[in-house]
Parts: structure tokens; sequence; C-alpha cells
């Protein structure tokens, strides 16, 4: 059976592996003759990619996984997703961080990432352009039919990797993990001590 630590790795590494198709499709190296099928391959990973990641802190626990999944499908709302999902563990969504800096023999102090990662709001509206980006468009619907995603795609793919590539997360058990998440290579989970919300006191 693996460890918590293995399954969470797990998860990360498919969403690195869905983002790297994104990447594939926009460096050429998957190809599509028609623009709305290149659309489709990407919004597929996004969407794939942002479940994976609102349930990658359950994974580890089937029964809780099973049961708010199950809730999940009569969510067409992401907000409405995220707060299910906060109800069973508040700490699921990913505290984006630094590499580990050195202070002393020994000890290695992670900070927080300031900026340049997507947020929970920002998931909430990927998932919405996403799911958009899926549908297919009623031909009567009048109106422009373009998409306001707020990042180009290299940008949103850019956020999301610089939200996983170090971040703490708390898994449903109250264990909490930091977790590496290079662009090649192992993912690695390491448990670490909670760190406390901004604001937060005691």
């Amino acid at each position: 059976m693996p460890s918590d630590e293995q399954i969470y790795c797990n998860c990360m590494a498919r969403i690195r592996n869905r983002l790297n198709i994104v990447d594939d499709v926009l460096n050429g190296r998957i190809v599509a003759k028609q623009s709305d099928v290149v659309a489709e391959i990407i919004f597929v990973q996004f969407r794939k990619s942002l479940e994976e990641l609102a349930f990658a802190s359950l994974s580890a626990n089937k029964d809780v996984y099973s049961a708010v999944h199950t809730k999940f499908a009569v969510h067409w709302r992401a907000n409405d997703m995220l707060d299910e999902l906060a109800m069973v563990n508040p700490g699921f969504y990913p505290i984006a961080a630094v590499a580990p800096i050195e202070t002393s023999p020994g000890l290695k102090h992670v900070g927080r990432l300031d900026d340049g990662f997507m947020t929970r709001d920002e998931f909430a509206k990927l998932y919405k352009s996403s799911s958009e980006a899926l549908h297919t468009r009623n031909p009567d619907k009048t109106g422009d039919p373009t998409i306001n995603i707020g990042y180009t795609v290299q940008e949103w793919a850019a956020r999301f990797r610089n939200l996983i590539r170090w971040h703490f997360v708390t898994l449903v058990s109250g264990n909490v993990l930091l977790s590496h998440v290079p662009d090649e290579g192992p993912v690695h989970a390491y448990p670490a001590a909670a760190i406390p919300v901004v604001g937060e006191t005691g």
C-alpha cells in the first residue's frame, strides 16, 4: 500500500504530465489542423489538472474521496466544488512556496511565494473558462463567441506550475506536506510543520 506522501506525489506527477501536454501543443510537438481541436486538447488538460489538484489532498482516504467526488458531480460551478472541499478539508488548496534556503547547518527555511502563481480565485476562473471552451456552442446563439480566459494559455500554464513547483498542502488526515514538483524528475513530498495563515493568531 503506497504511503499518503506517495499517493499525493502521484497526483502531482499526473498534473505535471498534463501541463507538459499543453506545452507540447504550444510548441508544435502535438499538431492539430483545426483551431477548435487545439483548444479542446489544451482545455481538457487544464480542466483535468484542476480536478486532480482539487482532490489530491483527499486521495489518500478513499472513503472521503468517494463521498466528496460523488457530490462534486452535481456541482457545475467551481466555487461550489471548492466550498464543498473546504468543508471536508479547509487546507486542501496548496500554499505556493519558494525553494528552501539553508539558514544554518541542517536547518532550512521555506517561505511563501508572493505572486505569479494560480490563486484559488483564479482556479475558479480557469475551471469556468475550460468548461466553456469544451462545450459545443449553440449555432443559433448570438454575440461574440470569444471566451475571455484572463491570461494567455502560456501564462495560465506558468501560473499553475508556479503554484505546485514548491508548495505546502494539508491532507484530509491533517498531515502537512511540503511538496516539490520539478519540471523534470521525481516528485517529492516531505512531512512538514503546519504554517500559520496570514492574519492567524495563537
